[in-house]
């Protein structure tokens, strides 16, 4: 111990020992000072779902464009009973043709009847060996069709069979696709009020906070203190939810979660305020607060979402229990159906043999109704015919407005009878009252993602956004529309066939569906980042530590974007990070 003391004293008369001792010395409270910070890591796992991308705008509902009506014929025109700005109701007589041609259908016809009555007199004669040999070829083809009809029938059964259970296991994903929206919404609130109590806690920050508007302050606590509670109690709702899976249970925690966000929303929206009148100081600088104000809109942002997110799963859930009552119900009606036809043939072949007996036998008054009902359905022939000459008259389809006449009476319609130009020109043209289209402009940095036949799902203001509509895009303009200096182009969404109430005029919110994809893994699309030589990554939580990962991408989805490679399903994927 001495020999150490004694070296100790020798080292300690140099200067350079005392210059490595300060040095060390420094080197440890470095340390020491910088293993009290840690980085906080917000993650979210790699997920495997179904992304949509979609294109959204707003426009205003019309009538949809000119109807053009035109005879099917042609001929002559011999009456035209519109003009130019009359209003018509469906069903109307706008023109006529000369019908000349369907004159000669109806008299063939007539020959046909004429046949099937000489026919009853052959058979009241007597039938000829060559009648009962047609016979039992009916008889042999009857039975055919009944064999026939009973494999459609067994075929159907199994169809049906395959196909409920498509539609129960549509009901189940629905269902679980609510529950993770559920979810998913219960851990963004969880975060959202930790952003806030994050605000109510910094010290800083306190003495400053919404000084120049104490009642924001008052608000904000409030808020804040419902919500915390609204979110227990949704918690509750969802356990006992996932937990019973019962459709009374599901209903009460989608009510309680859209309850809790309506508080957690205004809970965000009175501390933003609250922010908004906050001062700074030396400790507590500008930058500090634009984070806070920045966090807390981005929780606004993901809040809103939530409601949509919760919104859509949960129709989605209803439309598909919808679904698998009405497969039941057609399921029924189906099995009914097969087996009339099952019957009906069966009663043919019956029928058919019953026919063949009879030719066999002496003439009966049965036999002698057979053909009277042969020549009962000549007569049919004839009035179908005469019916045919409604195709040379111009009816309205719709109630409407004629919006202009081409044609006079005495002028000839059709190809061959004109020219091309004339013979393609309708009639008469129309604008109907009851069929709707929206055009809305979309900004160049978006037109290339549609194209005609897109789905759209249509939102109009006076219904809410409860009722979706759906629709189709059906035009793209070619030449642009330059709105305050920006590039749009005119896109027309023509609106499904609805029983509901619309009237011009009306405001609509269109979401063109651009582009879907099923079963894929995705990210959050704010975890994706882009280095200098343009390689994209995410980082990754590992052992605590956050490690870079290459990744290639693919549609870039409003749920987030599609991982190709680089990544697995239930990673961690780091969303934000901060110093603590």
């Amino acid at each position: 111990m001495s020999k150490v003391f004694e070296l100790f004293k020798k080292l300690s008369k140099k200067k350079s020992f005392w210059l490595i001792s300060i040095i060390l010395i420094g080197v440890i409270i470095y340390f020491a000072s910088k293993s009290g910070e840690k980085i906080e890591y917000v993650t979210e796992p790699v997920k495997r779902g179904d992304l949509r991308q979609t294109v959204s705008e707003t426009g205003t509902v019309s009538p949809k464009s000119m109807i053009n009506l035109n005879f099917k014929g042609n001929g002559t025109i011999t009456q035209i009973n519109v003009k130019e700005g009359d209003e018509i109701k469906a069903g109307d007589i706008l023109a006529r043709l000369d019908a000349g041609p369907i004159e000669i259908q109806v008299r063939q016809a007539q020959a046909n009847l004429a046949i099937a009555q000489a026919n009853l007199n052959k058979f009241l004669a007597g039938a000829s060996e060559q009648d009962i040999k047609v016979s039992e070829e009916q008889v042999n083809n009857a039975l055919i069709t009944y064999e026939n009809a009973k494999r459609d029938q067994e075929a159907l059964l199994n169809k049906l069979d395959s196909d409920i259970k498509n539609y129960e296991q549509a009901v189940i994903s629905s269902r679980e696709n609510l529950i993770t929206s559920l979810d998913k919404s219960l851990v963004a609130a969880d975060y959202s009020l930790d952003v806030i109590k994050v605000i109510f806690d910094d010290i800083n920050l306190r003495p400053l906070f919404s000084v120049e508007n104490h009642q924001y302050k008052v608000d904000a606590d409030n808020y804040y203190d419902r919500a915390v509670i609204e979110l227990i109690v949704a918690k509750n709702y969802f356990n006992q939810a996932r937990n019973t899976l019962a459709d009374q249970d599901i209903d009460q925690a989608v009510n309680q979660a859209l309850k809790m966000l309506d508080v957690l929303a205004q809970s965000l929206n009175s501390t933003f305020l609250a922010l908004g009148a906050s001062l700074t100081s030396f400790n507590f600088n500008d930058l500090a607060l634009a984070n806070y104000k920045s966090n807390v809109k981005l929780e606004q942002n993901n809040t809103t979402a939530s409601v949509s997110s919760i919104q859509t799963t949960n129709q989605a859930f209803k439309n598909s229990q919808i679904s698998m009552d009405t497969a039941l119900n057609n399921k029924q009606l189906n099995i009914a159906n097969s087996k009339s036809a099952v019957d009906s043939s069966l009663g043919a072949y019956n029928l058919a043999k019953a026919q063949l007996d009879l030719k066999k036998a002496a003439p009966r008054q049965v036999d002698i109704a057979y053909y009277q009902a042969q020549v009962a359905q000549a007569q049919v022939g004839l009035d179908f015919a005469l019916t045919n000459l409604n195709d040379y008259i111009i009816r309205a389809p719709t109630d409407g407005l004629v919006v202009f006449v081409n044609n006079e009476v005495g002028e000839q319609i059709g190809f061959g009878l004109t020219d091309i130009a004339t013979a393609a020109k309708p009639v008469i043209a129309m604008l109907g009252k009851s069929d709707f289209e929206i055009k809305v402009d979309v900004p160049e940095s978006e037109i290339i993602k549609i194209k005609p036949g897109d789905l759209a799902e249509i939102i109009l203001d006076a219904y809410g956004d409860d009722f979706v509509f759906p629709g189709n895009v059906v035009f793209i303009d070619i030449a642009e529309t330059i709105i305050q200096g920006v590039v749009y182009y005119k896109v027309t969404v023509e609106m499904d066939e609805t029983d509901k109430e619309i009237k011009s005029g009306m405001t609509a919110n269109v979401d063109i569906i651009t582009a879907e994809k099923e079963d894929v893994l995705f990210v959050p699309r704010r975890a994706v980042k882009e280095d200098l030589d343009g390689l994209r990554y995410v980082e990754i939580l590992k052992n605590g530590q956050a490690e870079r990962a290459n990744v290639s991408i693919g549609l870039r989805g409003d749920e987030g974007t599609e991982i190709l490679s680089g990544l697995n399903e239930g990673q961690e994927v780091i969303i934000y990070k901060r110093e603590k």
